[in-house]
């Protein structure tokens, strides 16, 4: 079952889970019919009965989401995040709701998070916002332009992507850079190869 509802007895907490359970349910066919403003109603009296439920507080966010309350669905996104941070649809909708309060470099962070734990829509949308994600941390590596990618010296932003010509490996700014400032060697890390400035 999505949650954590157990049963402990008659009455008192064994009470309050057969109840967010039974909500639960009720939230999630709901949901399934397209009734997200009543899903959302549902789910957010299943967090009041159990708050640490990772996927009822994702599904309230998502039901805020889809009503169209995108301001709304990022508490309780957050919150399902913070109880499972490997929760690739949980981070797809965050970063949807992030852009469309234009809080674009977070949202485009949530949606490479969730492309690299392999979220279909994310995947396909990174490309739509510039970006890919970084093969080792799973953050935003943001499509850069440049002229000559030969150059001896290229001057890269700690939040520009690289990809690597020989592997096809691509990596952030803080990962290729080590996390600091300044000139790096372009090699990568995995074959050696040279690195370029990712561009779509």
């Amino acid at each position: 079952m999505f949650g954590r509802f157990g049963r402990r007895g008659a009455g008192g907490q064994g009470d309050r889970d057969a109840a967010a359970e039974k909500a639960f349910e009720r939230g999630q066919r709901e949901f399934s019919a397209g009734r997200y403003a009543a899903a959302a109603s549902v789910f957010r009296e299943v967090v009041t009965l159990a708050p640490d439920s990772p996927n009822s507080q994702f599904l309230l966010g998502a039901s805020l989401f889809n009503s169209g309350d995108s301001r709304g669905a990022v508490d309780p996104l957050r919150a399902c995040l913070a109880m499972r941070p490997d929760h690739a649809a949980a981070h797809f909708a965050l970063g949807m709701s992030l852009g469309r309060l234009d809080e674009f470099d977070d949202a485009a962070e949530h949606i490479a998070k969730a492309a690299s734990l392999g979220d279909r829509q994310a995947l396909d949308m990174l490309p739509n916002i510039g970006a890919d994600y970084c093969r080792t941390c799973g953050r935003a590596a943001r499509f850069g332009q440049i002229d000559d990618q030969d150059a001896d010296i290229v001057i890269g932003t700690i939040g520009g992507g690289w990809t690597c010509a020989d592997c096809r490996t691509v990596l952030c700014g803080p990962c290729i850079s080590g996390g600091r400032a300044g000139p790096f060697v372009r090699a990568c890390p995995d074959c050696g190869g040279r690195m370029l400035v990712l561009t779509k």
